[in-house]
Order: C-alpha cells, then sequence, then structure tokens
C-alpha cells in the first residue's frame, strides 16, 4: 500500500514538472544537436566515442553517483523527455527504468546487454514455495542476518516454531505461511520475531544486518525464497557473534536454488568480448537514427572495436601460460571477466559466508588464499581499500584496483581515463596478480 502511495505521489510530480515547466529544458538541443542521454559513465564514454561530435551526448545520472543507490527525480524525467535516444545497460543494472518507460513511454530506449550472452542465477522461489529451510536452536536472545553484496532487493523468510513434525510436515506447513501477505522489514533494522509471520527483507546494494529479537527459545524452523550464494549471500549468526551453523545450532532440512525466472549478472559492460557488441550495437542504432553521419559512427567504432580486439588477443596469449587463475576481490563484479578469459573470481564475501560476512572474518579468506597462493587482493578503484588491506596484510600480499566503472570519482575524472583505458587498466593488474 505504502509503494503504491509513493508512486502516485512521484507520477503527480512529475505531471506538475512537466505541466509547469516554461521556455527550454535543459533536455533541450544545444547548438542544433540530436540529444542523446546514456545512463551512466561506461556507456556514456562508450556512445561518446562513437558519435563523437555530431550529437549531444549526456549522462541521465550523475556519473560521480553510485548507479544502485540513485534514483531520478521529476526534474530528470522532464529533462530526458527531450531526448532523441536513451541509451542503457540493462540487465537490471538500471532499476528505474520501469517508471521511466511509463512515464515517457515515447522514448526510444537502447538496451545494449540485449546484444550480448549474459550471465544468470536462479531467482526467488514462488509465492508459496522456498528453496531453504533449517530448524534453529535458538535461546531468548538477539540474532542477525547478515547479507553481502547484491543486486536483489528483496528476501522473503518466515519464521515458525517446530512442534515436532516430521519433514513432510514441516514443508507443508511452510509452503502454506510462504503464500501469506509479508510484512516489510527494512534494511539495518531490528524486529521482534512472531510464529508463523511471513517477512519480506529489504536488501541493499553493499553489506545489510537486519537484527531479530527471540522472545520464546527453543527450537524454530525457518524457510526462505532464496538460498544463500555469491548472488544474494547471508548467514544466520549467533548472539555470540558466529555463524548458528558453526555453533552447530543449524541444521539444513531442506536447500534446492530451482526456481523458474532468472536473475542477470547486470555488470555486462564489464567484458573486452561483450563491449565489443555494445559498440557495434551503439554505431547501428545511431546510424539507424541519422544515417547522414552513418560513414563517422562507423570508423569511430571500428577504431574502438580494434582497441578492444588487440586488448582481447593480447590478454588471451597472456593468460594461456597462467597456472594459478584464482583471484579474490571485495566484491564479485568481475564475472564476466573471469569468463572471458578462462579464470576464477573469488568474492571477499563468499569465502567468509561460512563464518559470516563480517569484515573482521576472514580466517577462511586467509586459508583460502595461502593454500590458493593468492598474494594480491583486489578491490573496488575509487573506492576504500581497507577491507582488501585487512586480509593483504593477514597474507602478506598486496592490494590493487580494479575498476567497474559505475561511477567516476575524483582520481579517474583527472586522469581522463576512457572506458577502453579502464579496461585496460583492469586486465593489466589482473595478469600482474598472477605473473609476479
Amino acid at each position: 500500500m505504502k509503494k503504491k502511495f509513493f508512486k502516485v505521489l512521484f507520477l503527480i510530480c512529475v505531471g506538475l514538472v512537466f505541466l509547469t515547466g516554461c521556455g527550454e529544458n535543459s533536455g533541450s538541443k544545444k547548438d542544433g544537436k540530436p540529444i542523446v542521454y546514456t545512463s551512466f559513465f561506461p556507456i556514456y564514454d562508450m556512445v561518446s566515442t562513437v558519435a563523437g561530435d555530431k550529437l549531444d551526448v549526456r549522462s541521465f545520472m550523475p556519473l560521480d553517483k553510485e548507479a544502485h543507490l540513485w534514483e531520478p527525480s521529476a526534474k530528470d524525467m522532464k529533462d530526458l523527455d527531450g531526448a532523441d535516444l536513451f541509451i542503457i545497460n540493462g540487465a537490471n543494472m538500471e532499476t528505474w527504468i520501469d517508471s521511466i518507460k511509463e512515464n515517457l513511454p515515447n522514448l526510444d530506449i537502447l538496451t545494449l546487454s540485449d546484444s550480448v550472452k549474459l550471465i544468470s542465477h536462479s531467482g526467488a522461489a514462488e509465492p508459496g514455495d522456498f528453496q531453504y529451510m533449517a530448524r534453529l536452536d535458538l535461546k531468548p536472545a538477539s540474532y542477525t542476518m547478515e547479507f553481502g553484496h547484491t543486486h536483489e532487493h528483496k528476501l522473503r523468510g518466515v519464521f515458525f516454531k517446530d512442534d515436532g513434525s516430521d519433514l513432510k510436515a514441516l514443508s507443508a506447513k511452510a509452503h502454506e505461511l510462504m503464500k501469506n501477505e509479508p510484512k516489510n522489514i527494512k534494511a539495518m533494522s531490528t524486529f521482534d520475531v512472531e510464529d508463523g509471520a511471513l517477512y519480506e527483507f529489504e536488501m541493499q546494494h553493499n553489506d545489510n544486518v537486519i537484527t531479530f529479537n527471540i522472545k520464546d527459545g527453543g527450537k524454530w524452523i525457518f524457510a526462505s525464497d532464496r538460498v544463500s550464494s555469491d548472488y544474494l549471500p547471508y548467514v544466520l549468526v549467533s548472539e555470540n557473534g558466529q555463524a548458528l551453523a558453526k555453533e552447530n545450532r543449524l541444521d539444513v532440512l531442506f536447500e534446492e536454488s530451482k526456481s523458474k525466472t532468472k536473475v542477470y549478472d547486470p555488470h555486462s559492460w564489464i567484458s573486452l568480448r561483450n563491449a565489443k557488441h555494445y559498440f557495434e550495437a551503439i554505431q547501428n542504432k545511431l546510424s539507424e537514427k541519422y544515417p547522414e553521419n552513418e560513414k563517422y559512427f562507423k570508423e569511430n567504432a571500428s577504431k574502438a572495436i580494434a582497441r578492444l580486439d588487440e586488448l582481447e588477443k593480447t590478454y588471451k596469449e597472456k593468460f594461456r601460460d597462467v597456472k594459478n587463475r584464482d583471484f579474490v576481490i571485495v566484491h564479485g563484479s568481475f564475472a564476466y571477466v573471469a569468463r572471458d578469459f578462462d579464470l576464477i573470481q573469488h568474492p571477499l564475501q563468499e569465502l567468509t559466508s561460512l563464518e559470516s560476512p563480517s569484515l573482521n572474518a576472514v580466517k577462511t579468506a586467509i586459508d583460502f588464499a595461502k593454500k590458493k597462493n593468492i598474494t594480491t587482493v583486489f578491490y573496488e578503484y575509487g573506492h576504500s581499500s581497507k577491507e582488501a588491506q585487512a586480509l593483504a596484510e593477514e597474507i602478506g600480499g598486496k592490494i590493487s584496483p580494479l575498476a567497474s566503472m559505475e561511477f567516476v570519482n575524483d582520481k579517474e575524472e583527472k586522469s581522463h581515463m576512457g572506458y577502453i583505458d579502464l579496461m585496460e587498466m583492469n586486465m593489466k593488474n589482473l595478469y600482474d596478480s598472477f605473473v609476479n
């Protein structure tokens, strides 16, 4: 009900901005050039490379804002209404795109991820179904659900008292309870568990902790619509700060990540192979809309694709002789690079989630890094390196940046590095970690 209210309020605000606007808005043409909007930095840079000086290319969201956290305002919508074309990544990267389509139904939108093969994961179970069920031994105390880096928005789960029934009866009860209307639980909040209540836990892009209070101790059943995975990692943590599983207070009764729906890894631009398809799709679309500049667009796209071809060829040859293909990164944004070059990405949250996704729980990661002879820990270029540094010091290693380009910080802006430059930096840093 609350979501519906805010959606109506948002539509009213958009309408008022459109009705009260007068004169030229900031979406009007500059120097007579057609306006093309892009969603965020890597898409903006690619389109600018192909368009050159023939089009007025703009970024819809501020380049220094995180794509996962930013939401468009009514003024942003008005500006976008003046565009000839809107080019986005897709694959659920721009979570606000449905509201754009609803408010600007005539806007021409190009979705670049439609041109590539996406990495997919199993989605949530259907309403009334669950993918995970466990028996918990809980005392009257406060516990936490700790979540790692994710692009999902919610997880549904139910707690109910264990009456000693067999697995079939417990499953039947979980199915019935999972059909109920869920109670919303905000990220980073605290709530009291009610026997048989279904909850919808809100996610946030980075680490999230939700505290739940148990008033009546004993055996409980917890069922959820997701199995913990590197796409949505979570763990139930005891009042002692340890995972319930580690204290032998959690017994998994059912675990199966099957679903009729798929979710996609949205970081599809972080791939030399995919980027070539992106440039081709951009060139085709711009040539279709502005045929008088077709030759110009093709020349610019061809130069970019040639650079990417050379990079891909160079690193295909370099990685061919690399024996150890594992690398550790704070957040798992590089699955497409790993796929393209037959590498194995290990997000730090995945390595620590057996105990707790808390950054203090690094013992598992330390043991893993030593076993795999990993001496470099990667962090997000432009973000804090604190988490990576903590692990690197424990293993006697070093840290190195990888750029996901989800936003542009001051360092990147001053360096004037574009998409291909940053991808070249990524490939070099990855390769150096294997040979040095």
